[in-house]
């Protein structure tokens, strides 16, 4: 393919070879599945290893049953994002995370949070603020900080081991008895839950003499995994002689050998791509101002759906429907992309008589008879809200929500049975139930 055909082909979507570099230890599988779907846990950010943010049930209702506020913790100020809140018995874990990627004055913590009262159990010290979310797996808790040290702590707050990555490392995902996680330079590692790895893949310099000028590679999103394959999602800067920078999206599938078995790429922004979804043979995937699903086995683009805003979040979905935000939050069939309905971003106006709004950047919580939107429910068949309000007040109460509204980190939340868990980026958990 000579460089104008590649270029083409990056402007309008499409598979592409890359060319990187895979250190091979011991094998990492292929995995098996253990994931159990259970009613009164969210372990990961994104529910499963496939990153579907579908659950079993969620509340019917709710009201606020309490609040965290991190000027008012006991200990060190708990400084950063919070990320989104992980659950399981009866314990609420949660990170703080970097403000921007040059933010390493301070340290970073993993805290525990009792469930009925939101009081404070144990908190963890990083080395850094936390370069991603945390995952649960078992009675261990892996999260990364953004000095690019991978930790396992225990569910009693007891450090187990570590691991030192290339760059900030970002949020790990666990299937079986392995972990894969991204760091911010996309590098993407696999290692056994006691802490070996088993191999890494580096993205190599091939664009640099394709395009021209030189390339850099980022990530800020968690791999998506089944019994099949682990898929990512990265971002390229490369400077062109003649059309200036450019920046490219690349979706990659990995075997669980790290041997690369396709790429798709697409125009992208300056932010890198969100964090995939793999459900039913189709890999969901955002970047920019659009969503595209790709077949799981080779890539291939099925459709695509342009949303009206410049960011889009990471998606979720229930095998029905993919649901996605962007300024409005949109409804897809799965099949064939089409819109089935959206909940329209209206915006609330401040004490000085401007309208904002808060793009509906935080990804959904799915289950199969609500989706929930921050505090709020939706039926999933047409959009009616179910109960709960979109909370547009509270996620605009700080000037960093304002200054930062396009993050992916905007209001994080994961759902059991019985309750909603809703982090607002800085003042701190809330749980409705």
């Amino acid at each position: 393919m000579n460089r104008r055909a590649l270029l083409s082909t990056i402007a309008t979507g499409g598979t592409v070879a890359l060319t990187g570099c895979n250190t091979t230890g011991q094998s990492c599988g292929p995995p098996t599945n253990t994931f159990s779907r259970t009613r009164d846990r969210w372990p990961t950010p994104g529910y499963g290893p496939t990153n579907t943010s579908y659950a079993p049930a969620g509340p019917s209702n709710g009201e606020i049953q309490w609040r965290t506020d991190r000027d008012d913790v006991e200990g060190p100020r708990l400084n950063g994002w919070f990320s989104t809140p992980i659950v399981a018995d009866e314990t609420v874990y949660v990170a703080t995370r970097e403000i921007d990627a040059h933010d390493l004055e301070y340290p970073g913590y993993l805290t525990a949070l009792d469930d009925e009262t939101g009081e404070l159990q144990w908190g963890v010290e990083l080395l850094s603020l936390a370069g991603g979310d945390p995952t649960l797996a078992g009675d261990t808790i892996f999260v990364g900080d953004q000095g690019g040290t991978l930790h396992a702590i225990s569910t009693d707050g007891e450090r187990r081991w570590t691991q030192t990555l290339g760059a900030a490392v970002r949020t790990p995902t666990v299937i079986g008895d392995y972990i894969y996680v991204l760091d911010a330079s996309a590098t993407l590692y696999a290692f056994t839950l006691d802490g070996e790895q088993c191999w890494e893949y580096s993205q190599s310099d091939f664009w640099n003499g394709i395009l021209g000028g030189g390339s850099s590679f980022a990530a800020n999103s968690a791999p998506a995994v089944d019994e099949s394959r682990v898929y990512v999602t990265v971002k390229e800067d490369s400077n062109d002689k003649r059309t200036g920078r450019v920046r490219t999206a690349h979706v990659q599938a990995f075997d669980h050998e790290g041997n690369e078995e396709w790429s798709f790429s697409f125009p992208t922004g300056y932010k890198p791509p969100n964090t995939p979804a793999v459900v039913d043979g189709t890999v969901l995937v955002t970047g920019g101002d659009r969503i595209f699903a790709l077949d799981a086995t080779t890539g291939e683009q099925q459709w695509r759906f342009v949303v009206g805003h410049r960011h889009t979040g990471a998606p979720a979905t229930d095998g029905e429907r993919v649901y996605v935000g962007a300024k409005n939050f949109y409804a897809l069939d799965l099949g064939d992309g089409s819109e089935q309905w959206r909940v329209v971003n209206y915006g609330v106006s401040d004490a000085l008589g401007w309208t904002k709004s808060i793009p509906f950047m935080g990804r959904a919580a799915v289950t199969d008879d609500a989706v929930y939107l921050r505090a709020g429910a939706f039926d999933p068949s047409d959009g009616s809200r179910l109960w709960g309000t979109l909370a547009e007040e509270t996620v605009l109460e700080s000037n960093y929500s304002t200054r930062h509204y396009s993050r992916h980190s905007m209001t994080p939340l994961s759902v059991t049975a019985d309750a909603l868990y809703l982090a607002h980026q800085v003042l701190g958990v809330t749980k409705v139930a």
